[in-house]
């Protein structure tokens, strides 16, 4: 599992970079943190938002988008 740490994948019209995984009582854990969009450098920088996603919901969604890694 640990080998999703650095896929990027998307949820609605956000992308998702993966940080960390954990087994929590039998359930995989998936956090992953907002992928920021470049912005002007005068416009306002968001901090990244960390999510937590079961295992089982997003694996499609990771397959989905090839693979790709950030």
């Amino acid at each position: 599992m640990q080998d999703l740490v650095g896929k990027v994948f998307a949820v609605g019209d956000s992308e998702y970079r993966v940080v960390d995984v954990r087994n929590l009582n039998g359930e995989s854990m998936v956090y992953a943190e907002v992928v920021e969009k470049a912005v002007a450098a005068d416009g306002p920088r968001r901090r990244p938002q960390r999510m937590a996603f079961h295992f089982s919901d997003i694996a499609e969604l990771i397959d989905a988008s090839g693979n790709k890694t950030a």
